[in-house]
């Protein structure tokens, strides 16, 4: 096939992108198409207006920066072909949303990267990759991190992250996205599958850690994103059946939101109420460091079961108080860097990204929201009863 470009889509973040033909058969697919109408960043819209990009341009970018990682890392045609396709459709298995609704997804089985592998296998993307001669299976294994180049994009620090945070700052109008994304590209090589950053690139490095931590505190766990996402969440795990799942996930953000003002009850109540900005109040704030380890590992496994017992303790209706106890990947912190000693962990070489990773650690909180009226029951609300408290913490409330 021709590698000559037969298209320039021009981007805010990465200026021109070129397509080649290729790409621009597999962009045209409805898979793919539809992500134009899934936002990149759920709920974030509600605090900054702006933040109304998708997951459409967000896999133009990773295609057009795998492109040039390609290039440095000067990889065969076919190798270059592969990770440019898997970039492009590395998303079209979201749900709507995007990352909003994982957990109420995964309580049934969903994975929005499985999801992915099988329209890359079994639609008519595969017969457009097979057109092209490639094969549909490695494309597939890319999307997982797996293959030669499958760490480019999924990994530490890979092509993804390079363009989301980028990204994600621009639209959201802070000033937290200076990553010098070229120079990083220019400083990473493989080593037996895996991502390597020079000695060179650190700063530029460093910078992504950065941008990747203000972000998190600032924009992605701002608290009225995550009651708006609460509130969402428990809305979709009351219309949620194994039944209407396939339905549900593909959908897009337009469907799903249609779907949810239209069934009555709760559900519509909780699009009203987010629609006319009406949001549950944050009540009670924890951080995470101060919850002892074993309390972590419950209330990972039985947020609802705790959250139930709460609301009945205090007397407050089912539905009405949400517990959100975030999770949170630290591996963009798990980065190697070549010096001249040898391949060192980013955490061994750089001070800075050691003290971003504690910052982010300590500033997970575990939150409960309620409706305005019900605020004031919450002087009931004794902590130690549900969790354990580091004995410092538990003092306050005794």
């Amino acid at each position: 096939m021709s590698i000559m470009s037969s298209k320039i889509i021009r981007d805010p973040i990465h200026g021109n992108i070129r397509l080649d033909d290729l790409a621009t058969e597999l962009m045209d697919t409805s898979y793919v198409q539809r992500l134009r109408n899934i936002k990149q960043n759920g709920f974030c819209y509600l605090v900054y207006p702006s933040m109304n990009s998708t997951r459409f341009e967000h896999s133009l970018g990773v295609y057009h920066l795998a492109g040039v990682l390609s290039s440095h890392l000067c990889v065969s045609e076919v190798d270059r072909l592969h990770l440019q396709a898997a970039s492009l459709l590395h998303d079209i298995g979201h749900a709507p949303f995007s990352h909003t609704f994982d957990r109420v997804f995964g309580s049934y089985g969903f994975d929005h990267e499985v999801r992915t592998s099988e329209l890359i296998l079994d639609s008519e993307i595969a017969d457009i990759l097979k057109s092209s001669g490639l094969n549909p299976q490695d494309v597939s294994d890319l999307v997982h991190g797996r293959g030669k180049l499958g760490k480019i994009l999924s990994s530490e620090v890979d092509v993804d992250k390079m363009d989301y945070l980028v990204r994600d700052a621009y639209y959201a109008g802070v000033a937290y996205g200076v990553t010098d994304v070229e120079r990083l590209l220019y400083s990473i090589s493989l080593v037996r599958g895996d991502i390597i950053v020079s000695e060179g690139g650190l700063e530029a490095a460093e910078s992504l850690l950065i941008n990747r931590n203000m972000m998190y505190q600032t924009v992605y766990r701002h608290h009225t994103k995550r009651i708006a996402e609460a509130m969402m969440s428990n809305a979709l795990e009351k219309l949620l059946t194994e039944e209407n799942l396939g339905e549900i996930v593909a959908s897009d953000d337009i469907g799903f939101i249609s779907r949810m003002r239209g069934v009555g009850g709760y559900a519509s109540e909780m699009v009203g109420r987010i629609d006319a900005r009406i949001l549950f109040k944050c009540v009670f704030s924890e951080p995470v460091s101060n919850i002892v380890e074993e309390s972590r590992a419950e209330l990972s496994k039985s947020t609802s079961e705790i959250e139930a017992k709460i609301a009945g303790d205090l007397n407050i209706e089912a539905g009405y108080l949400l517990l959100d106890y975030p999770e949170s990947s630290m591996n963009a912190y798990r980065v190697k860097v070549k010096t001249k000693s040898g391949l060192k962990p980013i955490l061994d070489v750089s001070p800075l990204a050691r003290s971003l990773e504690i910052s982010e650690r300590e500033k997970l909180t575990l939150n409960i929201y309620v409706r305005q009226e019900d605020s004031p029951k919450i002087s009931e609300f004794k902590p130690q009863n549900y969790f354990s408290l580091e004995q410092r913490r538990l003092n306050e409330y005794t």
